[in-house]
Parts: structure tokens; sequence; C-alpha cells
């Protein structure tokens, strides 16, 4: 057994990327709220003390929200097809003899 390099960088550039959009509610959902729904325009108008108190837990629940969600568009157990690893883990067989079509890998968090 060894170490598939290609299967290591696809689960590195999945991460990466689920990681970047993550960012995505964070960075929007409050602003947008808080700019847009009367109820907060009101609250903020009427006490702007409560700005920070109010932004930092919308920005609690977006990132609440967020993390799973793109947790969730690559799963955590990932496969690759025999033909797109290195020639060293190609024609390798099974302990029934026949040879493998797929590989599973964990690819983390």
């Amino acid at each position: 057994t060894g170490a598939c390099k290609i299967a290591a960088r696809n689960g590195v550039n999945s991460t990466t990327v689920s990681r970047a959009i993550l960012q995505a509610p964070v960075y929007f959902l409050p602003p947008v709220l808080m700019g847009t729904v009367p109820m907060f325009k009101n609250l903020l108008a009427k006490n702007p003390a409560l700005s920070v108190p109010l932004t930092t837990y919308l920005v609690l629940v977006s990132f609440g929200l967020g993390l799973p969600s793109t947790v969730a568009i690559f799963p955590q157990m990932a496969e690759i097809d025999v033909k797109d690893c290195e020639e060293e883990f190609q024609g390798l067989s099974g302990k029934d003899g026949l040879p493998y079509k797929k590989y599973y890998y964990n690819k983390g968090l």
C-alpha cells in the first residue's frame, strides 16, 4: 500500500474550496440582514450600541448555518478511479483476484 498523490491533491483541493465557500454566508449575510430586515434596521436606529452584539450574533448564526452546508458539499469519504491514479496503483488486485476499479480515501474535513 502507498499514498496516491493525486487523491491527496484532490482531497486538499476540495477542502480548500469548501473553506472558501464557507466565507460567503459569514461575509454577506449579516450586512444584508442588518440593512434590509426592518426589525434589525429599527432596532439599530433606536439603539446604535446594539450594532456590535447584533453583528456578532448574526456572524455566529451565519457560520453555524454555513459550516455544515459547506462540509456537506464534499463528502469526507471520496473515491477515485484506478485510471486516474499513479501507475503504481493501476493493475492491483484484491484478495479475490479481481482488479480494483476504484479506490476510496478519507479526505478529512
